[in-house]
């Protein structure tokens, strides 16, 4: 027999979760959950910092008063893309960072439109 690592309960050995409190008590059997067949990892924040980064830096860049020439324009666009594709990478594969995934999708897609939008 031995202890769960969450409550301290005893436990059998090849217990996979503690049925008094359900913490995971194998090793690596929290990294993947089943959903509808396919794997979602727990994953790392890799994907959704850099998203919730791009989607600041060119929501912020919306702030700037004077004309914008092109390599503005096209930089914003490109972190605005970014931005949305990080951020729902790291929505439909991961479990972790979901908020700031989700966040810098809106960033994202608010930059995206202010940019277009500014230009005509």
């Amino acid at each position: 027999m031995s202890y769960c690592r969450g409550c301290g309960h005893q436990i059998h050995e090849t217990a996979e979760s503690c049925p008094q409190c359900g913490a995971v008590t194998t090793p690596g059997a929290d990294v993947l959950r089943r959903i509808g067949g396919g794997a979602v990892q727990e994953g790392t924040l890799w994907l959704p910092v850099p998203s919730l980064v791009c989607g600041v830096v060119v929501a912020l860049a919306q702030f700037d008063p004077g004309e914008w020439d092109v390599d503005q324009v096209v930089g914003c666009i490109g972190f605005s893309v970014a931005a949305m594709v990080l951020g729902g990478i790291s929505l439909a594969r991961q479990k972790r960072g979901g908020g700031m995934a989700i966040a810098g999708l809106i960033l994202g897609g608010i930059g995206l439109l202010g940019t277009l939008g500014s230009q005509w």
